[in-house]
């Protein structure tokens, strides 16, 4: 069953800005990035990129000015693609560098900065979860800042220097630093006491006038009070968020399959690295050409020895070892025979914890897990709802499971009452376990908000209005009740999945083409 393209995200897809605020440590670091002469000049441009399951990136860049700003601008850029990675990476002359050296080159001039009482450019409260945190867990490495023993500050024009000096002044005390303010930036009106506090250089050897034009472009904008203030606005609800009541994983595990043994040869082509994510329509013939009875029971073997051979060891220092495909392929699978009998077996899987999701689906457990529960599972949604009922499970896996309803309400529209009694009573069983985090969890009540948004279940606005009336909903992904309410009665009905079935060629066409 496909998505249609004309919606660019699931509505379970976090905003790229909350993934690396709460995910992007769990990927392995790629690679880092300086240049070639930081230390002769006094500035770093520093690239750290960590790499997706599916091969693409998220980074993030800093400028570090050492002499006396330390974070001087930083961006991100989210799972981009290779070319996209290898494009930046391309703008400047880069050398390769370990992870602790840019990590204490940052910190340590944000540090150094700080003691001056100038903060690190706002994008840093974003970019520094690409970072690993910053504790005793890596080793440090002492560097030299400021200049000649004190502060150097380098400024681009007189916004920045009226910015920086008066802050230096009061912090450092007047003569205790220098400063240059370019050449090109002077302006004649300028008379020579108004330097008295720093230096102005106008001699080409003692500072080159094209070493940064980029960051001393007049015509680049400065920080806005909107910006700040929009800015505030994320951080106080992030802290907000992080303050609400979620759902600590812990799982009892049973006793999975050590061994494994098959009745079918053919399917061992799952555990090859060399079919990773994709298979080829012959092998797929020949795979659904078996006889399904004994062919449904390997693949549930699989699974379960699948499972008991990877959730105890994935950590992240195995996130960035060539991974195997084989839970994708069972579960396309799966999905294609319509197993209504294997619905336990994949339920198993999403028992599993975020490191469990994230080694064998990457970001993509959405669009692997949540077709395939609709086709074993959607003529057995009090299953399904038992599932979401039961503690101290990972609410990602869950959320791939609630999706169900907004599929069947989509492409089997004269089941939609029973869809919104479904989400009713989950609504109802949220609000019972409030104050209990085993079973709520305010994040996953917010998918599920978020997917009545896409049904337009405009008949649950009294148990979502009680829900608000707690405030432990956690509107990041849904929006405030009157948000809800406003979506909900203005979208234009469109469905977000159509009415087509994707079969299994489909399947791998569409997850090859789209996180390869």
């Amino acid at each position: 069953m496909a998505k249609k393209k004309s919606k660019n995200k699931s509505p379970l897809t976090i905003s790229p800005e909350k993934y690396i605020l709460t995910k992007a440590r769990s990927l392995p670091i790629a690679e880092c990035l300086i240049n070639e002469e930081w230390k002769e000049v006094g500035s770093a441009n520093i690239i750290v990129s960590r790499q997706h399951k599916s091969g693409n990136y998220t980074l993030a860049a800093f400028l570090v000015d050492l002499y006396c700003l330390g974070v001087k601008d930083t961006f991100y850029r989210y799972n981009i693609s290779l070319s996209e990675y290898n494009e930046i990476k391309s703008s400047y002359p880069f050398k390769l560098t370990t992870y602790n050296e840019v990590h204490n080159i940052i910190y340590g001039a944000i540090a150094y900065a700080e003691d001056l009482g100038i903060d690190p450019h706002p994008d840093f409260n974003i970019t520094q979860y690409v970072l690993e945190e910053d504790s005793d867990d890596i080793p440090f490495i002492e560097y030299e800042f400021g200049k000649d023993g004190k502060p150097f500050l380098i400024v681009c024009s007189r916004k920045e220097e009226n910015k920086y000096v008066s802050v230096l002044n009061k912090n450092v005390g007047e003569g205790n630093f220098d400063y240059i303010l370019r050449a090109d930036d002077y302006d004649e009106d300028y008379e020579d006491e108004d330097y008295e506090d720093g230096d102005y250089y106008d001699d080409e050897d003692d500072y080159d006038d094209d070493e940064d034009d980029d960051d001393c472009d007049e015509d680049k904008p400065f920080i806005t009070e909107e910006f700040l203030q929009n800015l505030q606005m994320i951080q106080d609800r992030l802290k907000k968020i992080e303050a609400l009541p979620h759902t600590k994983y812990a799982y009892k595990y049973p006793a999975y399959p050590k061994n494994l043994k098959l009745n079918h040869k053919e399917l061992e082509v799952f555990f090859s690295p060399e079919y990773n994510d994709f298979l080829e329509a012959e092998t797929i013939d020949s795979i659904l050409s078996l006889p399904h009875e004994t062919l449904i029971e390997d693949l549930e073997n699989i699974v379960l020895y699948e499972i008991g051979r990877t959730y105890k060891k994935i950590s992240n220092h195995t996130m960035d070892e060539e991974y195997r495909s084989t839970l994708l392929h069972v579960i396309f699978f799966l999905g294609e025979l319509r197993s209504e009998r294997s619905l336990n077996v994949i339920l198993e899987v999403l028992r599993q914890n975020d490191s469990f999701r994230y080694y064998h689906f990457g970001d993509s457990s959405s669009e692997v897990l949540s077709l395939t529960l609709y086709y074993v599972g959607r003529n057995q949604l009090p299953a399904l709802l038992d599932f979401v009922k039961e503690p101290n499970l990972d609410i990602y896996f869950k959320a791939d499971l609630i999706e169900v309803g907004v599929i069947i309400a989509n492409c089997e529209p004269e089941r939609r009452q029973e869809v919104i009694e479904w989400y009713r009573e989950m609504l109802n069983f949220n609000l019972a376990n409030i104050s209990n985090t085993a079973y709520y969890d305010a994040t996953l009540v917010g998918m599920i908000i978020s997917n009545l948004i896409d049904i337009q279940a405009v008949e649950l606005f009294p148990e979502i209005k009680r829900l608000y009336d707690t405030n432990l909903v956690d509107d990041l992904l849904c929006g405030s009740y009157d948000e809800v309410v406003y979506e909900m009665n203005s979208l234009s009905g469109e469905p977000i999945y159509d009415s087509s079935l994707f079969n299994i060629y489909d399947r791998y066409k569409d997850y090859y083409d789209n996180w390869s």
